[in-house]
């Protein structure tokens, strides 16, 4: 087993300037990339323009620190034998077509000042805010530049290698697992801009951003960066005219579009019309990493030894010098102010968390008197009956879920009055922060409440083995170190919403290899389950009817079967639409169930998830008891003996 010093992961200009800085200060670094081209660096404009663009605050800040270094930094390149990259302290010209702009650190140009600084602006331009100390960068040759060096100087440098998960120990990763078998490092750095949300379950997403370029004829120049509203224009040595760039929150959505490019166009000529007959060269796409606030995560994550450099969005060339001075600031053992306020940990709440015992402030429903009898409150079964799931033990019977609530305060209250103890949640959606499921990671007091991460929204096995990783390290995020579970939904149907048991079975196989404690949502087959249990599973749960569709239980001859041949708990998932129903699931056998949609979406949710709970530990104790057997005929229930005559 070789243990690299320092392992960075992610090939754009961020992780390049990383690894660069670490190896001049006497490091082993090696860089891993599945595409080095494919970082957002190839696709950017590379305009240095922190007062330009409008930042603020800390960014502004840290944007101003790093526009600094440039110069610097630029020349240590260039000394260290890198190529051209077109560094230009041009000054960016800001025209504005409304008078009510302010600006706090730029020159005001009138009209008239401005054609003189750049001619041919178009007429509703009224004036323009200069800001001679920014620039640009050719990001392409930057790139490639800092690739070189990297190279040249002795950095390891594995392009093709895909990192599919982090293992970790308590609060240490020990190895990262990729196509190419397990590495170790003693540190690690995430710098994977807009994927590093695959790899963790950070609040960082793709902003994809369509761009294109036109030949700038000799007779028409510009020598100057103009940051016009909604577009931008920017003139590169080798003839080229950068002119860029949409903003969309689409996902990994692919392609360059009409519309895209028309409106990239309309706003260009409105901004400068010569350019309207120039010839269109290249058009492009790429992924920013965006985050909610639109500012990079900096500093130690939540391991020792795991550091994250990822989510500049629109500024990674910008940010590249101070972020690769921080990080290796940070190794060395010295934590600079100016990284603080970049921590991941401003995503965190801070709020106090809704625990079992503390009610919330805001009752949007009554809460019931007294919750069930049930894993957190004393169950009458719990210590000679607990659920076993993967070794560990549970009280209660009754896993819920968090979505479909009317509110968040409903959920809470609806979990606490159901007396589960497992809580199964939506990782691609609390990722995303869907509607309904904002701020659901600190909903809950998860030192009560067992996290079940599901793979909700996953269409094919190798996404839904990519989001249960995600949804571990989420676990880990909360505290729950130790915690494998996965609920396993592989659902390409979008109408009928039914698993695929081919995919299923296919990411079973994986997630029980690493690990995971796999409790897979499957049709009521008994021959599927039963090869579920074969590899490994920890549980199986056949639907009763379609997911939220309150038909009830309606596979009871499979599910019987199910549970009759079964060495795993069986959990009833999907369908239950009312207590009775759910009684009568744990009178057939069942260990447990999970139930969402019933509780969510009734009337009362509070007071439907205690019935729920009461459901449940109810029909429990019916199926120990033991039932009368049916008979034919009637049998009186008092003796036909010994009657007064």
């Amino acid at each position: 087993m070789v243990t690299k010093e320092v392992i960075v992961i992610g090939g754009g200009i961020i992780g390049l300037a990383c690894a660069l800085e670490l190896k001049l200060r006497g490091k082993d670094v090696t860089v891993i990339s599945g595409n080095f081209k494919q970082a957002a660096t190839h696709a950017a404009a590379g305009m240095l323009a922190p007062s330009a663009e409008g930042l603020t605050g800390v960014m502004l800040e840290l944007g101003q620190q790093s526009l600094a270094l440039y110069p610097q930094w630029i020349d240590k390149l260039q000394h260290l034998g890198a190529k051209e990259v077109d560094y230009n302290p041009c000054g960016i010209i800001a025209p504005v077509y409304s008078n009510s702009s302010t600006s706090s650190s730029g020159q005001w140009l009138d009209r008239a000042s401005l054609d003189y600084y750049q001619p041919g602006l178009g007429h509703e331009v009224v004036g323009a805010w200069w800001y001679p100390q920014e620039g640009q960068v050719n990001p392409r040759l930057l790139g490639q530049a800092l690739l070189e060096l990297n190279g040249a100087l002795g950095v390891e440098l594995l392009e093709g290698v895909k990192v599919s998960a982090l293992h970790r120990h308590h609060h240490t990763v020990t190895s990262i697992l990729t196509n190419q078998g397990k590495m170790f490092a003693d540190t690690y750095i995430l710098a994977g801009g807009a994927w590093s949300g695959q790899l963790l379950p950070l609040p960082v997403r793709p902003i994809k951003g369509q761009m294109l370029s036109l030949k700038m004829p000799s007779s028409h120049p510009l020598h100057r960066v103009i940051f016009g509203e909604n577009t931008y224009l920017v003139p590169k040595c080798d003839g080229r005219l950068i002119v860029g760039a949409t903003v969309e929150d689409v996902g990994w959505q692919k392609g360059v579009t009409g519309a895209g490019i028309n409106i990239l166009l309309q706003r260009a000529i409105k901004l400068y019309p010569p350019l309207a007959d120039w010839n269109l060269q290249e058009i492009w796409y790429g992924y920013r990493p965006g985050t909610p606030d639109e500012m990079p995560i900096l500093g130690y994550g939540d391991s020792d030894n795991l550091i994250l450099a990822t989510g500049h969005h629109r500024n990674g060339i910008l940010l590249a010098p101070v972020t690769a001075q921080l990080i290796s600031n940070l190794i060395d053992g010295k934590n600079d102010h100016l990284i603080t306020p970049f921590s991941y940990q401003r995503f965190l709440s801070s709020k106090p968390q809704i625990t079992a015992s503390i009610a919330p402030k805001i009752m949007t429903y009554p809460l019931p008197m007294t919750p069930p009898q049930s894993a957190l409150n004393g169950s009458t079964t719990s210590n000679t009956d607990p659920l076993i799931i993967a070794g560990r033990r549970f009280s209660s019977r009754l896993m819920t879920g968090t979505g479909k609530y009317p509110s968040r305060e409903a959920m809470q209250q609806s979990v606490i009055a159901s007396g589960c103890e497992i809580v199964t949640v939506a990782i691609r959606r609390v990722q995303n922060n869907a509607p309904g499921h904002e701020g659901l990671a600190e909903a809950l007091d998860w030192t009560k409440i067992w996290m079940l991460p599901n793979t909700a929204g996953c269409t094919n096995a190798e996404e839904a083995v990519r989001v249960a990783r995600l949804g571990r390290e989420m676990a880990k995020l909360l505290g729950q170190e130790d915690n494998n579970f996965v609920k396993l939904e592989v659902i390409p149907d979008s109408k009928y919403l039914l698993p695929d048991p081919i995919g299923t079975l296919q990411a079973a196989e994986q997630l029980v290899k690493e690990g995971f404690a796999v409790l897979p949502y499957v049709n009521a087959d008994p021959l599927l389950c039963k090869r579920l249990e074969e590899v490994g599973c920890a549980t199986v749960m056949p639907l009763g009817s379609p997911i939220g569709s309150g038909q009830g239980i309606q596979n009871t001859a499979n599910i019987k079967i199910i549970i009759e041949q079964s060495q795993v708990p069986v959990v009833i998932d999907a369908g239950i639409g009312c207590p009775s129903e759910a009684t009568f699931g744990m009178e057939m056998g069942a260990d447990a169930l999970l139930i969402n949609s019933a509780i969510a979406m009734a009337q009362n949710p509070v007071q439907m998830a205690k019935a729920m709970g009461m459901a449940t530990e109810a029909g429990r104790l019916a199926y120990q008891a033991g039932r009368i057997p049916i008979k034919t005929y009637a049998n009186a229930s008092s003796p036909l003996s010994g009657l007064v005559r």
